[in-house]
């Protein structure tokens, strides 16, 4: 069973850019979405392969991962169809998060979007990997 995650950490806020699209200039047209009560853990250890349209496997290094609970974070958005819409449009999915006292750290870029089941196969959390 998944234990659910501790709302004493969910303390940061994030601000997710997603473009749909260009102006005529070439200048990204965004929507912001924002979620509060997430956290990010920062690790410049964690990595993946990135596998390329050309079979390559390229080795990617994050700059951190951030949780985003099915329960407590609010809202609830589709990051992953979020992720997809800023594939097609050509562009990708960029982010800031902000701490308690009001630090903004990014922007990063949108990597990976995990999303983890519970038990009963229910959205039980995001892992946004970002670098």
């Amino acid at each position: 069973m998944l234990s659910p995650i501790p709302a004493s950490i969910l303390r940061e806020t994030l601000t997710l850019y997603v473009p749909s699209g260009f102006d005529r200039y070439q200048k990204p047209i965004t929507a912001a979405y924002t979620v509060e009560n997430v956290h990010m853990q920062t690790d410049n250890k964690a990595s993946f392969l990135q596998v390329q349209g050309n079979g390559q496997n390229t080795e990617v290094t994050l700059k951190g991962v951030i949780f985003v609970d099915a329960r407590l974070s609010t809202p609830l958005i589709d990051f992953e169809a979020l992720q997809e819409q800023a594939q097609a449009a050509g562009g990708v999915c960029t982010l800031t998060v902000t701490s308690p006292a009001g630090r903004v750290s990014g922007p990063y870029t949108l990597q990976i979007v995990d999303a983890l089941p519970d038990d009963e196969d229910n959205l039980h959390h995001y892992e946004l990997g970002v670098t």
